[in-house]
């Protein structure tokens, strides 16, 4: 028998739920047929009981043939049966009529196919849960199934009529297996009704379990049955107490007060409400409970339901709230701010002792104003403002410093908090929490100067001094006036500290601020800059004649003796002069340009004024595109290495080559290294740049040796940054282990004057590269100051005489001695001698005959790239 369920609704119809999905009901029907113990046995049980046997089921397979060809017919008449019942046409008709018909024709072909094993009753189970799902009554089931045999007797008499045992045969076999289907769609039913069952009870144990409130269970002997998890929290008692036998309530609850209330509610069946009992066996406090009774009945006997809610948060708060209460009067009035309750007209409503200190008024006096009485004339119009944004609920509070007037007429700084907020009758009031901030304002002045002042001199630093100078700017625009904007900078100010300390060069900084404010009017400014650099603003001034003579006066005052750690000092400055409107109507231009002049002062020896021009500024932007460009030169391998031979004197051949830099940028022709060395010096750019040059070179010897060539040395010139500013010992080690030059065949060029700057140090880093095999040469030798004595402690192999004595040996009898006796000094100290810029064979022959080891110029080669040095190696060697 099959009522399947429908995927839709006839209108003016309820649509009925979706069904599960094939998997879902599929789990479903073996979950059923496992729960309801449907294994072999148990169908066994069930056909034997039922006398289902195997003639039974070859007498159904004997008619099957003669009700198939029925099968329509037979659909029709039981499905207008069906229909013709208000109920199952809801459930059944509709636009799933085909459907239905289907599936009642597979159902019948099968009820006499004979096959009744598992397959079938997986089918007659998964009928019968969907005809529950869908909420079709037994009634319904149990009728339809009459009809069927009614209507299969019938269809049998007519064709068995004159076969009576084979008519009552088959009769019986469809009845017992018409009874094996119901059993199992019952079956069904009954499981779904049990499983529902479980479910709601447990649904219910698991709301009462999770119920907010504790809750007892009491019997009609007043014995506590059970409780949840709340009430066992509460009693701090383990879950399952009562699990076992009950216990009465007042040895569960020892409350008499609570076992009367009880007693009288199961008795009069009255509900008993807020019953108050105290717990106080708890480890963790007393604890106050709150119970309501109510009767009910359970199997026909009277039960209570005792359900208690803890209250100790709420009695707690409200005794909190009473010590909130003492605790705000107290704190009022002795806060250590003023608080002032203020009425909506501004009228002072209530006032704390605070208050009366902050003003010098009584607490009585402060009653009889207004806040617009105390409050200072200048503030009041923003007070107000505030108040009316108040009133209108744009903001619900404010803060704000302003000024109060004291009793006696001082004004005081306060910071004010003022919210807004309604009294018990829904008037506006407003608390105002005023704190006085005397101090705190005397100390920000403090600080302001200390933001506007450098610590040192005292005098403005560059924030109040661009102040100044825009404040000048702007009255000299509307006057018609000059300003003149001085950068001064202290003239080897390095030394000073270097040699005499800082301490020194801090009191050289203060005498020099001294003497020049002493120097200036009052309306002019001198500002620190920063380091030994200094600023003055000349405001209000006629032409440039005026800040000439003003620079002229502030050299000559500077360059007065100091005495510093016992030794005098004449210090002396570069100025660098901008005037307004002439070169920068703004701060950071005239700014800029003083800064430029001043190193156009520097360019003539220092202790001298320039004024901006307007070739200053090129030279500035030509300095700040180069310095763009360098920085692009490396990213880009624009750089590149050109060598001039080193030749023996005595025999003409190539004995090493000195790595030059050159740059040749992409979009220009080749850069003079005059141009851009003394630039990257400045910047720092020169440590890597130089990094790459020892790189590239050390690369260049490895390719050489590699090419078959004979073994030249290759010079390197490391810069003062490098060789100072860096471990360039630990970096030339790296570079050798990762390019594979041969140390012995590397040297590396230090400039005189690089090594005296910290002789110390030099000894010591030259030492580690001499030890890694690295051969050492003085460059430029005869330009510096050192000594017989500083040379003898360097590990040093070559002096290199420096072009500039070379250029006129000939010609200059001076020249021509310091180069004999820088020969005859190198070889009496066992060092190689080698001669720099030799242009001439006059000069070449000179040297030859004074005894002079190797020498490098134009004379033999210009610098060449690394090809030209190969073909060179290569002819001397073929």
């Amino acid at each position: 028998m099959t009522f399947p369920y429908r995927h839709g609704a006839s209108p003016g119809q309820p649509r009925q739920p979706e069904g599960p999905s094939t998997n879902e009901l599929n789990e479903d029907i073996d979950n059923l047929a496992r729960e309801l113990g449907l294994d072999r046995e148990e169908v066994d049980a069930r056909k034997a009981f039922l006398e289902l046997g195997e003639a039974d089921v070859e007498a159904l397979r004997d008619v099957h043939d003669l009700l198939e060809c029925h099968r329509d017919v037979f659909t029709d008449r039981f499905y207008a049966h069906l229909l013709a019942f208000p109920q199952l046409r809801a459930m059944l008709g509709g636009d799933t009529e085909a459907r239905l018909r289907q599936v009642q024709a597979s159902y019948f072909s099968s009820l006499t196919a004979g096959e009744y094993g598992q397959d079938y009753i997986r089918e007659r189970l998964r009928v019968g849960v969907a005809h529950q799902r869908i909420g079709l009554d037994p009634k319904w089931y149990i009728g339809a199934y009459r009809k069927y045999l009614a209507e299969l007797q019938e269809m049998l008499w007519r064709r068995l009529q004159h076969q009576p045992g084979r008519f009552h045969a088959a009769c019986d076999a469809l009845l017992k297996i018409v009874c094996f289907d119901m059993g199992l769609a019952l079956d069904t039913y009954a499981h779904a009704s049990q499983r529902s069952l479980v479910q709601n009870q447990n649904y219910l144990e698991q709301v009462i379990d999770g119920m907010p409130a504790g809750l007892v269970v009491v019997d009609a002997g007043l014995r506590a049955c059970s409780m949840n998890r709340m009430m066992a929290e509460l009693l701090g008692v383990p879950d399952g107490l009562l699990d076992e036998q009950g216990l009465a309530l007042e040895e569960l609850i020892p409350c008499p007060d609570l076992a009367r209330h009880a007693a009288e509610a199961l008795a009069s069946g009255a509900p008993h409400d807020n019953v108050l009992v105290t717990l106080d066996s708890r480890a963790d406090g007393v604890r106050y409970v709150d119970f309501n009774i109510r009767r009910t009945r359970k199997d026909g006997a009277p039960i209570l339901l005792l359900i208690g809610q803890d209250i100790t948060f709420r009695r707690k708060a409200r005794l909190r709230l009473q010590e909130s209460e003492e605790f705000f009067r107290l704190t009022f009035n002795q806060a250590a701010v003023g608080i002032v309750l203020l009425g909506s007209d501004g009228r002072v409503l209530r006032t704390n002792s605070k208050m009366s200190h902050i003003l010098g008024y009584s607490e009585i006096e402060l009653l009889q104003r207004f806040f617009q009485q105390l409050t200072c004339e200048a503030d009041l119009p923003d007070e107000l403002a505030l108040i009316r944004r108040l009133k209108a609920g744009e903001i619900s509070d404010y803060q704000r410093e302003k000024r109060l007037i004291r009793r006696d007429g001082v004004l005081v700084w306060v910071s004010v908090n003022v919210s807004s907020m309604r009294d018990a009758n829904g008037n506006q009031r407003f608390i105002c929490v005023i704190k006085d901030i005397s101090r705190q304002k005397q100390a920000e002045e403090a600080l302001l100067r200390m933001a506007n002042h450098d610590a040192l001199t005292g005098l403005p630093n560059r924030v109040l001094m661009q102040d100044r100078l825009g404040q000048a700017i702007m009255h000299a625009h509307r006057n018609g006036r000059q300003v003149a904007l001085m950068f001064i900078d202290l003239d080897r100010f390095k030394h000073v500290n270097d040699s005499l300390g800082h301490d020194a060069g801090d009191a050289l900084i203060v005498e020099i601020a001294r003497r020049l404010s002493s120097s200036l009017r009052e309306s002019d400014t001198v500002a620190r800059q920063g380091g030994d650099e200094f600023v003055v603003v000349l405001p209000d001034l006629a032409s440039e004649e005026d800040a000439s003579t003003v620079a002229c006066k502030l050299l000559e005052n500077l360059f007065q003796p100091i005495t510093l750690c016992g030794q005098e000092v004449f210090p002396s400055g570069s100025i660098g002069i901008a005037m307004y409107p002439r070169d920068g109507e703004d701060s950071a231009t005239l700014l800029k340009c003083a800064d430029s002049a001043m190193y156009g002062s520097k360019g003539q020896g220092g202790n001298h004024y320039s004024f901006y021009t307007a070739e200053m500024g090129e030279q500035a932007y030509e300095h700040l595109r180069m310095e763009g460009a360098l920085q692009r030169a490396l990213q880009r391998g624009e750089f590149l290495l050109h060598y001039q031979p080193v030749v023996d004197i005595g025999s003409g051949r190539v004995t090493g080559v000195e790595a030059l830099l050159r740059w040749q940028p992409q979009d220009r022709g080749m850069v003079s290294p005059a141009e851009f060395i003394p630039l990257a010096e400045e910047t720092g750019l020169i440590v890597p740049i130089g990094d790459w040059v020892l790189q590239t070179a050390m690369r260049q010897q490895v390719a050489w040796r590699q090419a078959g060539l004979p073994l030249v040395r290759i010079s390197v010139n490391l810069s003062a940054r490098q060789f100072l500013g860096q471990d360039v010992a630990q970096r030339v080690a790296g570079l050798l282990a990762q390019t594979g030059c041969d140390p012995s065949w590397l040297t590396l060029e230090i400039t005189e004057s690089v090594l005296m700057e910290n002789p110390v140090a030099a000894t010591e880093t030259m030492g580690r590269l001499a030890e890694m095999g690295v051969q050492l040469a003085i460059d430029d030798f005869g330009t510096g100051y050192s000594s017989l004595a500083s040379l003898k402690r360097f590990p040093i192999h070559s002096l290199k005489i420096d072009r500039s004595f070379v250029m006129d040996l000939t010609q200059d009898a001076d020249d021509a001695a310091i180069v004999n006796a820088v020969i005859a000094l190198a070889h009496s100290m066992k060092l190689n001698v080698i001669a720099e810029g030799v242009e001439t064979t006059e000069q070449l022959a000179f040297l030859q005959e004074h005894g002079c080891d190797q020498m490098q110029g134009y004379c033999f080669s210009r610098p060449v790239a690394p090809e030209r040095i190969e073909a060179m190696l290569r002819r001397e060697s073929a």
